[in-house]
């Protein structure tokens, strides 16, 4: 067995990247794992249309703006949190990926050019203060996360994510889209910086 799988507490670890790069499950994702990555999200758009948006008075160009950042913003969340995912983010293999691939599994510059927060006051009633205010948030926790010995990254991660719920209450946010900037700190603070075991259903498959 490679050194780089165990089982520890009945809990199958596999940090082998075999085959190719996936931009959405990293290597060597299940059927699940797939499922969760590729789909999962599309029914986050379709709850706050029916909920929400459509009682708002948005253009269809808002709405498509909203449904493109929700997409995104949610379905980077969930594959960025995938084992499959973490099994190439954290990993110590030397591997050969695409310029993308590098770009994925960078600490500092994937949530660096994440920009689409920028999208919200251009196509929404909502200061530009709004927009600098996340992406300075979210670089300045990447920037102290990484700096931080690993076993306090999950902690910290948390506790910038739960301060990030109180503030988007405090602070001003657009209408519609208060969930956002959150959403937008999990993705990347959480769910891409913190190194988590990328678990296996087995170790055989």
């Amino acid at each position: 067995m490679s050194k780089r799988k165990t089982t520890i507490n009945n809990a199958h670890i596999s940090w082998d990247c075999e085959g190719k790069f996936n931009f959405t499950t990293g290597f060597g994702a299940t059927k699940a794992e797939s499922v969760i990555a590729n789909y999962a999200a599309l029914i986050a758009p379709v709850i706050l249309y029916f909920f929400s948006w459509q009682y708002l008075g948005w253009s269809w160009v808002q709405i498509i703006v909203a449904a493109l950042l929700t997409l995104d913003m949610i379905g980077g969340v969930l594959t960025n949190s995938l084992g499959s995912m973490k099994r190439y983010l954290h990993t110590e293999q030397s591997l050969e990926v695409s310029w993308l691939g590098k770009l994925v599994g960078s600490k500092f510059l994937f949530p660096a050019v994440h920009f689409q927060l920028f999208a919200v006051p251009l196509c929404f009633d909502i200061a530009w203060s709004y927009a600098f205010f996340w992406y300075g948030l979210m670089m300045a926790a990447i920037i102290v996360l990484h700096w931080l010995p690993m076993y306090l990254h999950r902690p910290v991660a948390l506790l910038v994510v739960m301060l990030s719920i109180i503030l988007s209450t405090l602070v001003p946010s657009p209408v519609g889209l208060a969930w956002l900037a959150p959403i937008f700190i999990i993705k990347l603070v959480l769910s891409h910086g913190v190194r988590e075991e990328p678990y296996r259903p087995t170790l055989a498959d």
